[in-house]
């Protein structure tokens, strides 16, 4: 009898810390930001407002990266037209890539982003995706092949579900908000203490 006790009393424990893990997840603000790899708007932002801010926000927001921004393809992705040149696309697609492989792995996607979008960073991307702990050789094969047009592709199509009309644009739980977006682009952490009703520390 003692044994079954304890048997229930460790899964009614187990049980008790998943649904507080699946509770905190799914308060977590969701987070899409719409970028591009050589805009400096997007450079800006990253570093003035993700980057110092982070720390105090990653158990808050979950975040995905969309390296696209006003680029669009050609002939179902034969070529793409990036704003800021040919090496922009390159460096999308690579971006791409990187982020592919480092799948639900918050922590690393944003090491690497911060790293890559950075006015001192190698524009070839090469250096950050090196050092993202990303499989390297799949990141190559990636770049190389016909995965990077299919995510680029699939980055265009995200994209253009909201009305995008500036470099970076910041989507909170999958819905554009122009109010949103213009308070986020100078003060990322204020929209956040106030969507998660003031929870982060120094709110």
């Amino acid at each position: 009898m003692k044994r079954v006790v304890s048997v229930l009393f460790v899964l009614t424990a187990i049980t008790a810390v998943n649904t507080a893990v699946l509770g905190a997840a799914a308060n977590r603000v969701k987070v899409t930001l719409y970028y591009e790899h050589l805009c400096p708007d997007s450079i800006r932002w990253v570093s003035a407002q993700l980057v110092p801010n982070y720390n105090a926000l990653r158990d808050f927001m979950e975040i995905e990266f969309i390296p696209f921004g006003k680029a669009k393809s050609i002939n179902g992705g034969e070529s793409f037209q990036c704003q800021h040149g040919p090496k922009e696309c390159q460096g999308n697609m690579l971006q791409a890539c990187v982020l592919h492989y480092l799948p639900e792995q918050q922590d690393r996607q944003v090491s690497y982003v911060t790293c890559q979008m950075n006015f001192n960073a190698d524009p070839a991307g090469w250096q950050c995706a090196e050092q993202s702990e990303a499989n390297l050789q799949s990141v190559r094969n990636c770049d190389e092949g016909v995965l990077r047009t299919q995510l680029l592709l699939e980055a265009e199509r995200r994209t253009q579900q909201i009305p995008l009309t500036f470099v970076p644009t910041v989507v909170f739980n999958g819905k554009f908000d122009q109010t949103l977006q213009d308070r986020a682009l100078k003060d990322f952490r204020e929209v956040m203490c106030e969507l998660t009703n003031k929870r982060i520390i120094g709110c």
